[in-house]
């Protein structure tokens, strides 16, 4: 996003949960502590996924077999503290996990049997998207065209 790189990170040592960023252009690493937003003693039940939500870099978290999601976006490269979290919500027992989010914020996840759904956030109404499967490698992908050829983004 924008010419820098981003990835979680953790630290078994201390359970300490990163934003890694690599700026592409000075080739440097920076990176962003993620807020413990749920029981220390309970972090390797915790999944979470990295996510672009309406332009803005984004993680939703959940408890392994739980359908309750939490989103959070982050404000400042950084800064901690700008971590907000901006959604929790249920969904049905038949979701399983996220894959992504869409060019307008909305949500895609894959149900227990493997087949992939829309989650509007605004509504919270659930589309299925007729028989069209996932698997847990499965990602949300958004493409922008652009006619700058790769060589001139890096000059």
């Amino acid at each position: 996003m924008d010419g820098i790189c981003h990835w979680f990170s953790n630290c078994e040592k201390n359970k300490q949960h990163y934003l890694v960023s690599f700026y592409l252009t000075p080739e440097v690493f920076f990176t962003t502590l993620i807020p413990l937003d749920i029981n220390a003693d309970e972090i390797w039940m915790v999944e979470r996924k990295l996510l672009i939500l309406n332009g803005v870099i984004a993680y939703i978290s959940w408890y392994y077999n739980t359908t309750t999601f939490h989103i959070s976006i982050l404000g400042e490269l950084g800064v901690k503290e700008s971590w907000t979290k901006l959604f929790v919500f249920e969904l049905c027992p038949n979701i399983e996990y996220p894959i992504g989010a869409g060019k307008n914020g909305d949500m895609f996840f894959v149900k227990k049997d493997g087949e992939l759904v829309y989650f509007h956030l605004c509504t919270h109404m659930i589309e299925e998207l007729g028989g069209v499967k996932a698997t847990h490698s499965s990602r949300v992908i958004i493409y922008n065209k652009s006619l700058i050829s790769i060589e001139k983004i890096s000059h």
